[in-house]
């Protein structure tokens, strides 16, 4: 998922516009009413180019989630944190991103940021290993509690907007894991 390649300039700007279009149409449309064509002609753009660059509309929200996570994983690959920092970064990453989340989760797309959050802690992030000191068994056990407890906090933190800080939604989530919680 988050391997760089050289992409066709044309292709990014035809990717851009789509997703552009798309997300201004979501926030009033549902996006399940929400058709191709309608994508092409508010982008100025041929059904041909939206099928040379997608294969469905879901694609275009999984192409923004795949630039969004590069960003993250650059950010992370620069700083090098330690796991109690790569959560404060995680949940001020996506807080700045609050509004196409919120968007996300409100027309029920939020599976694509799910698998999207799974496929980053999970499969792609070597950098990840290096963090964490432990046996290798145990590292595919934690990647995993972090994919699921970063998602579902995430997801209540930005739909039910309680005005939490990341302070305290990281210091919860450092609690959890920990086990600190329970009696």
């Amino acid at each position: 998922m988050l391997t760089q390649k050289r992409e066709n300039p044309m292709a990014i700007r035809s990717k851009n516009a789509l997703s552009q279009v798309l997300l201004k149409l979501m926030m009033y449309k549902p996006f399940a009413e929400i058709t191709i064509s309608d994508l092409t002609s508010r982008a100025g753009l041929s059904r041909q180019t939206f099928y040379t660059n997608f294969q469905r509309k879901e694609d275009i929200l999984v192409y923004l989630l795949h630039g969004l996570y590069q960003r993250y994983l650059d950010k992370i690959t620069a700083a090098r944190p330690v796991p109690d920092n790569l959560l404060i970064d995680y949940f001020i990453f996506w807080g700045d991103s609050r509004d196409f989340l919120s968007l996300l989760f409100r027309q029920n797309m939020g599976y694509l940021f799910q698998d999207a959050n799974r496929a980053f802690f999970v499969e792609d992030t070597g950098i990840l290993d290096d963090m964490f000191k432990c046996e290798p068994w145990q590292l595919p056990y934690i990647k995993a509690s972090l994919a699921g407890i970063t998602y579902e906090l995430l997801n209540m933190w930005i739909t039910r907007d309680q005005g939490l800080s990341v302070d305290t939604l990281t210091g919860l989530t450092r609690n959890l894991l920990r086990g600190a919680l329970f009696a």
